[in-house]
Order: C-alpha cells, then sequence, then structure tokens
C-alpha cells in the first residue's frame, strides 16, 4: 500500500510540473501556429480581435484624421497618447476613454511632440521654437533657446528636455527651474534620428554619414561614436532593459547592437526598404515601419542570430505608409501613425502586465496620486552629471580612495612590466640581428620601472663621484707646480727668437 499511495504521489507531481511548464510557456500571452507550416504573421487583425477578451478588443480601432502624418508618443502610464502632425496639429488622446483630451492647432509644422513629467503638460517642436502647452491646450511657455527643433526627448528621472535642431546642436533643459543646462555641436549637420537609453539617460543621435552619436549634458564631446550604416541613420530604438540598441539605415538595412560592447548582434536587410521608425516594447519585441512599405512589421525577438520572419504584420488601409510606431505600455497595442491618421492593431504578448505604481506608472491613479508622484519625483530628481555610459547600477555607489585606487593602479602596471621584461629574458638567443628582440627593448625604453631607477640612480652617483675627484686632483697638482717651479718672467718675443736660434 505504501509503494502504490508512493507511486501516486509521484504522478500527481509530474503532472502538476508538467502543467506549470506548460503554464509558464504560455504565459507571455504570444500567438502559437497550429501547425509547422502556418505563419503567425499572416494572422489578421480582426482575427485576433474576435479571439482575444473585450477588454483587449477595444484596444483595435482607428482614428482618421487631417494634417498628417502624425507622430506617436505616450505617457509614461501608457494611459495617454500624443499625436503630432506636421501639417499643425498636436492632439492628446484618453484611451481608457478613448476620446480626445485637448487638440492645439499650431498652423505650423510641429516636427516632434513629448509628455513632459505627466500627462498634464507636454513640448512641441514647432517650426521655429519649443513651445510648452497644458492639457487643456494653452500655451504655457516658448523656450525662445531651442531653434529649429527637429526633435525632442524628456528624461524623467533627471527632468530633462533635450532638443536636436536642424543646425545640429543638441540642448538640455531643465524644465524644474527654467534653465538651460548645456548646449552641445555635433558637428554633423542636422540629425536623422535621436533615441533615449532608458536606463542610463544617454541620448543616442543618428547622423547623415552613417555615424551614431553618445552624448551626456556634462561632456561637451561625445561619449562614443559607432559607424553604423554606410548611409544615413534613419531610426533608432532602444529597449527597455538598455541592453539594446537598433538602428535602421537608408541603406535598408536593420542592425541590433549590444549597447555594452558596440558589437552588433544581428543584421537583417530589409529588401531595399529604408525604416523610418523602430521601437521594442516591454517584452523586447521590436516594430519596424519602413517608408516604401504600406503596413508595419513586429519581430517576436530581435536579438536572435539568425533572420527568422516577422511575428506579427499589418497592411494600413488605402496603401498609405508608416511613419511611426510605438507599443503602447502595459497594453499589448501598437500604435502607427500615417498621414490619414492613427490606427491601433492587436500585437498579443508584447506588453508587461504588472506596473510599478511607486514608479509613476499606475494607469489608475488619481488626481492626488499623480501630484504626489510628481513631488516624489522632484525630491528624488538626479543630477546630469549622473548620466554616463556606466550601468544602471553606478548611482549610489560609494565613489574609492583615490590614493588607493593609485596604489593599485601603479600595481597593474608593474605587473605588466614584470611580465613583459620576463618575455625578454626567456626569449632564445639568434644569429645575427633579431628583429623581434629590438623591438621589444625598444618598447622597453619608455618602460619606467623599479631596476630602471636604481640603475639611474648609480649611474648619477658615479658621475658625481668622478667629478669631484677631477675637481679635486685638478686643484692640488697646481699648486704643486706653483710652490717648486721658478717664475717664469719671459715673453713671448723672447721665447720666438729662442726657438728661431735652435733652428
Amino acid at each position: 500500500m505504501m509503494r502504490k499511495q508512493r507511486r501516486r504521489d509521484a504522478a500527481v507531481r509530474t503532472t502538476y510540473n508538467e502543467a506549470a511548464a506548460h503554464y509558464e510557456a504560455h504565459e507571455s500571452g504570444l500567438l502559437e501556429a497550429e501547425s509547422k507550416t502556418e505563419r503567425t504573421h499572416k494572422v489578421k487583425q480582426e482575427q485576433i480581435a474576435g479571439a482575444v477578451s473585450r477588454n483587449s478588443a477595444v484596444n483595435a480601432w482607428k482614428h482618421p484624421l487631417t494634417l498628417g502624418p502624425y507622430g506617436v508618443s505616450f505617457s509614461r502610464t501608457g494611459r495617454h497618447a500624443l499625436l503630432a502632425g506636421h501639417g499643425g496639429r498636436a492632439a492628446v488622446l484618453d484611451l481608457h476613454a478613448n476620446a480626445p483630451k485637448c487638440e492645439v492647432v499650431a498652423g505650423e509644422c510641429v516636427r516632434a511632440a513629448v509628455f513632459l513629467h505627466d500627462e498634464t503638460m507636454f513640448a512641441c517642436a514647432q517650426k521655429k521654437y519649443v513651445y510648452v502647452y497644458d492639457d487643456s491646450g494653452a500655451e504655457v511657455h516658448r523656450m525662445k533657446q531651442h531653434l529649429e527643433p527637429e526633435h525632442l526627448s524628456f528624461l524623467p528621472f533627471h527632468f530633462l528636455l533635450a532638443s536636436m535642431g536642424h543646425s545640429g546642436y543638441l540642448k538640455y533643459h531643465d524644465v524644474s527651474t527654467g534653465t538651460l543646462v548645456s548646449e552641445h555641436a555635433t558637428r554633423l549637420g542636422s540629425a536623422h534620428s535621436l533615441a533615449q537609453n532608458p536606463q542610463s539617460g544617454v541620448l543616442d543621435v543618428g547622423h547623415g554619414n552613417g555615424v551614431v552619436t553618445l552624448w551626456s549634458p556634462a561632456s561637451p564631446q561625445p561619449l562614443a561614436r559607432v559607424l553604423a550604416h554606410r548611409g544615413g541613420v534613419a531610426a533608432l530604438a532602444h529597449s527597455a532593459c538598455g541592453t539594446y540598441l537598433a538602428t535602421g539605415g537608408v541603406d535598408g538595412l536593420l542592425k541590433i547592437w549590444d549597447a555594452r560592447t558596440f558589437r552588433t548582434l544581428r543584421e537583417t536587410r530589409l529588401k531595399g526598404r529604408a525604416p523610418t521608425s523602430l521601437d521594442f516594447s516591454q517584452r523586447g519585441m521590436l516594430a519596424v515601419a519602413c517608408a516604401h512599405s504600406n503596413g508595419v512589421e513586429v519581430y517576436e525577438s530581435a536579438t536572435k542570430a539568425k533572420a527568422c520572419a516577422p511575428y506579427l504584420s499589418h497592411a494600413l488601409a488605402g496603401g498609405v505608409a508608416a511613419c511611426a510606431a510605438r507599443f503602447r505600455p502595459f497594453e499589448d497595442a501598437l500604435l502607427v501613425g500615417h498621414a490619414r491618421g492613427v490606427d491601433s492593431i492587436l500585437v498579443p504578448g508584447s506588453a508587461e502586465a504588472n506596473y510599478d505604481a511607486l514608479e509613476g506608472e499606475n494607469p489608475f491613479r488619481t488626481k492626488n496620486q499623480r501630484k504626489t508622484a510628481v513631488v516624489r519625483g522632484l525630491l528624488d530628481k538626479l543630477p546630469p552629471e549622473t548620466i554616463a555610459l556606466a550601468g544602471a547600477d553606478f548611482v549610489g555607489q560609494v565613489e574609492r580612495d583615490p590614493e588607493a585606487a593609485k596604489k593599485d593602479k601603479r600595481a597593474l602596471e608593474d605587473a605588466a612590466n614584470a611580465k613583459l621584461e620576463q618575455k625578454i629574458r626567456d626569449k632564445k638567443k639568434t644569429r645575427g640581428r633579431s628583429k623581434l628582440k629590438a623591438k621589444l627593448k625598444k618598447r622597453l625604453k619608455n618602460v619606467i620601472s623599479k631596476e630602471t631607477n636604481m640603475l639611474r640612480d648609480k649611474v648619477a652617483d658615479e658621475a658625481r663621484e668622478k667629478k669631484r675627484k677631477r675637481k679635486a686632483g685638478g686643484d692640488g697638482a697646481a699648486a704643486a707646480a706653483g710652490d717648486d717651479a721658478p717664475a717664469d718672467t719671459s715673453t713671448a718675443l723672447d721665447r720666438l727668437f729662442s726657438r728661431a736660434k735652435k733652428r
């Protein structure tokens, strides 16, 4: 009986483990093909909307608008979307109510728009300056320092608004104090794209010569330069973890980089199409919108070594080209901006299901909670000097003692010098000249080691001793010659005549 009970318990545990493994494999909510020949990118949005729940199906909609094409950006909570129309219109949409919250008709081109610390204020990069509006559509401020802006980015933990101008200047503005923190001249002309690393706050700027430069407000020179493409860098995107960087060039290549080592992880040719917009979801999916294509493609994992088929693809109605594609935070939806408005499509498994209310990411927060989050963010605001290429754990560390750091560095140098000297000693002798030995000796000429200093001190001491002896010997010989020899009273003419007589 005991054996049978143990077998039953083992069978129950096995069944439970299989069920748990099956749940873990399907908990992200991805689409699965029923057979090996079926492809998920051929599934239509109508089929997905009919299979998901009613709460998720409401995220599939189309919003026709004029004065396009439109760019899209979201607030940190994912509840509000900001649309920037190149025809001169900016609008804020409340996605929970599926209704517009406010609208601004600027009368001039709105190249980019971003939310500031919360959804109550947003900035628009218009034809000449950067303008700040509130949630009612009223103009709050005009930033005259930002001339002819083309791209905008907001750093929420530093309260910095960054703009990239047509003249090639990158400017940082502190929205909490209203002061211009810094401005840097890239010297590479106007930028084609701008992206932010959400972990470190470093801004990536894509230029027309295929170079991507990394900037910080504390450094007048770029932190790094990466030659990404042979043509202009048309689009940039950073993953939520800050590890991966996606670049799209006019040469039709899509590259995935390791942002820590700047090495290419994957390279895909988009069949002659140049990507105009790239965006990573919270779970690592990558959305690609191309210039000469009437749709958008979504890749399940952008870090795979081999190119694979897209996870989803969506074609826009009317044959219009997609100009912007952005994933909605905490919802399995992707907003695509085009010349005739904005479309929202369903992308199962793209968003993070859980949010951190303490970080100000609660989509259902009240008015008092929003105000509390703003005050907490101002109290915890980070200085611009903390923006660097270091990892996310850089802030909060204790700085080392400078003397101890110097000692460690000196010890490493001594160990390296000793290893090089040992390599020279262990080398076998060769007949004639040895080029390798000559190179190693030449390399050791500028190496300052303990033995070199001792040899120099010994040579200097010997030189001083010789000089002292020479001086002492010369003074004694002159004194002895002066005491014994008689005084010579002859002149030069007498010595000359005496030599002539001898001859």
